[in-house]
């Protein structure tokens, strides 16, 4: 690292702009970039690093990396840099850092793991699956390895390598038999769409299904070809866009003979669950305190506003039972993932929710208030909605849609998925 790279990065810090200082050390630490930087040049942008950390009052990340700074070949302190990064919600610094901590240590199943945790909270499946794929003697002595090895592969596009891991686990405890179950769910769902699906680098509804057993219902045409496949980054969402996604659900589930619709607690879940009762001629049943909501469709608008407490009640799917989510969130993992969502997104805003809108004719960006009328009222304004127009229609490939649905549809009885972020099919996103 010269001093024309860190001099402005300096100034930058001690002008105050701590934030485009911190988007160029990271840009720097960041993997894969991070991973080139010599270990001797290492401490120097660990220093920006904390002292960035502790100008934003990280107090504790400061410390941590500040004595890496001072012990820089010290792989403890490498190791337990790169976990806080992970909690601190920098993964791909993480990664960089655990890499050289690995380079440290050599075979270990500790620091290759945590690696891999940070490069699969990085989206960085490919490389997490060939560094995995390098260390073949620590896999022949883990499971946990060899696990991470074929959930890796799949997340990368390689099912041949997720086949021969599954094949080559043998479970001993109730954690090896989960992981177990993870893998072979994948390598069964895959099977189930043989000579049907491409699984290709853009097949985004294929590997959803494969790698969550859900259904997704409607894809962005908005960078559909490039960058983006079919996911939303940032989204205000609209009540045509939920209108379009009922309308899609009600077919699906026009035969199962549902008796009712829950709502979990939530503002959003209510008004969606109450639009889809009407359209589907349901009662709306009081979500309950204790037990199961089933048989029944258990409606939430956003997964990610899904109740803590409540993930446990829904990991079984029981039979007669359907959970829906308008929106799933692609960038990061959900504790379980929907049967059935319309859309997956990065950042969105509720149509009820609030905005900021530019408005016409003075181009003054103003906060547009949330909707705070009654949930009946805004889901009769979904019901009235007429539904996307044609330009917002070019992604949705119908045809293959339907061909998929006739194959795995509806879906059995057994333990729902976790929602992976990210997977084979490249998106770009925010940071």
């Amino acid at each position: 690292m010269s001093d024309d790279q860190i001099a402005p990065i300096m100034q930058l810090i001690a002008d105050g702009d701590d934030l485009t200082a911190f988007d160029r050390v990271r840009a720097a630490l960041s993997w894969p970039a991070g991973k080139a930087i010599d270990p001797d040049e290492l401490p120097r942008w660990l220093e920006l690093l904390a002292e960035l950390a502790a100008r934003r009052g990280a107090e504790p990340l400061a410390e941590i990396t500040s004595e890496v700074v001072r012990d820089p070949d010290n792989p403890d302190q490498l190791y337990d840099l790169g976990y806080a990064l992970i909690d601190a919600g920098a993964p791909a610094i993480a990664a960089s850092v655990l890499w050289r901590c690995l380079a440290l240590v050599g075979d270990s199943e500790e620091v290759l793991c945590e690696l891999v945790s940070a490069l699969e909270s990085a989206l960085a499946y490919p490389d997490a699956f060939a560094i995995l794929d390098d260390h073949a003697e620590l896999r022949t002595r883990s499971f946990l390895c060899r696990y991470l090895h074929g959930f890796n592969a799949a997340m990368a596009g390689r099912l041949d390598v997720t086949r021969e891991a599954v094949s080559g686990l043998e479970p001993t405890t109730p954690e090896e038999e989960a992981m177990h179950a993870t893998l072979l769910g994948i390598v069964e769902r895959a099977a189930s769409l043989a000579g049907e699906s491409p699984l290709d680098d853009r097949d985004l509804r294929g590997w959803h299904y494969v790698l969550t057993g859900g259904l997704l219902l409607h894809q962005s045409p908005y960078g559909f070809d490039e960058p983006m496949h079919g996911r939303y980054a940032w989204l205000g969402d609209s009540l045509a866009r939920i209108a379009t996604g009922l309308d899609r659900l009600a077919a699906l589930v026009k035969g199962l003979e549902l008796p009712c619709v829950y709502a979990p607690p939530g503002r959003g879940h209510e008004i969606i669950a109450r639009a889809i009762a009407k359209r589907l001629g349901l009662p709306l049943a009081e979500w309950p305190a204790i037990g199961v909501p089933a048989p029944g469709l258990v409606a939430l608008y956003d997964l990610a506003e899904l109740p803590a407490a409540d993930v446990a009640r829904l990991v079984p799917r029981r039979p007669d039972q359907i959970v829906y989510a308008h929106a799933s969130p692609w960038t990061q993992d959900s504790p379980i993932s929907a049967d059935v969502t319309t859309l997956l997104y990065q950042t969105i805003v509720a149509p009820w929710g609030e905005s900021v809108v530019v408005e016409p004719g003075t181009r003054d960006i103003k906060t547009s208030p949330a909707d705070e009328r009654p949930a009946d009222a805004i889901a009769d304004d979904i019901l009235a909605a007429a539904g996307l127009p044609a330009d917002e229609l070019t992604a949705e490939q119908l045809d293959r849609l339907g061909r998929l649905i006739t194959r795995v549809w509806p879906p059995a009885a057994g333990t729902r998925s976790r929602l992976w972020a990210g997977g084979p099919v490249p998106s770009n996103r925010f940071t």
